[in-house]
């Protein structure tokens, strides 16, 4: 791969011209724990087949909670590579506000760091419509985790997954960031893979 011009082809440039054996890195339990290029392709790919399963597709909402983490990375990226859109939000902020961008996004799925957030988009599922289900990224009893997507990947859906990507253009929706509404409720910021990507570029050419 030569150029890059969705989000998702960053990670495979990295692959082909500068692939590490420590990609992303996270401590857990005190020890660092190291994803290669190939280890975070693999874990990504399996997200995408996975919501595929799900019945994720082009187009559809999926709402991402969390701290900075080799997951949201996973998970972000995964989505992206099936033409949806990401929408992350803040953990900071109210029931109310998540209760609001869920529903005025249409959400289908949403992913959450801990049991605290765990325990606020719970309270508030009810009021949204779109939503089908919660997953959490930490291993808490009784909620479903996030790994159970990767393990509903199935492999015969590859092409499809690659076909998928292939469709996503550079000027498509990548992701829908919403503000912390203090001038009224939140307002969706709307990102095409280009309008990140075009600032990756810039940052790499000073």
């Amino acid at each position: 791969m030569e150029k890059y011009t969705r989000l998702f082809d960053i990670i495979y440039f990295q692959k082909h011209h500068h692939p590490k054996p420590d990609a992303l890195c996270y401590k857990v339990n005190g020890k660092w724990k190291k994803y290669s290029t190939d280890e975070c392709i693999d874990h990504i790919n399996r997200f995408s087949l996975g919501l595929l399963e799900l019945g994720v597709g082009p187009g559809d909402k999926v709402a991402l909670i969390s701290t900075n983490r080799p997951e949201w990375n996973f998970i972000d990226i995964g989505i992206m590579q099936l033409g949806a859109i990401g929408v992350p939000m803040y953990p900071t902020i109210s029931e109310e506000d998540y209760a609001y961008i869920l529903n005025d996004a249409e959400v289908k799925y949403c992913f959450v760091e801990n049991e605290e957030l765990l325990g606020k988009v719970r309270r508030i599922a009810g009021r949204v419509p779109s939503l089908k289900g919660i997953y959490s990224i930490n291993q808490i009893d009784g909620a479903d985790h996030w790994t159970e997507v990767l393990q509903l990947a199935d492999p015969g859906r590859k092409e499809e997954l690659e076909g998928l990507m292939a469709a996503v253009k550079p000027n498509d929706l990548a992701t829908l960031i919403y503000t912390s509404g203090t001038t009224g409720v939140p307002k969706g910021v709307m990102l095409s893979h280009n309008n990140i990507v075009s600032n990756v570029r810039t940052t790499l050419s000073q």
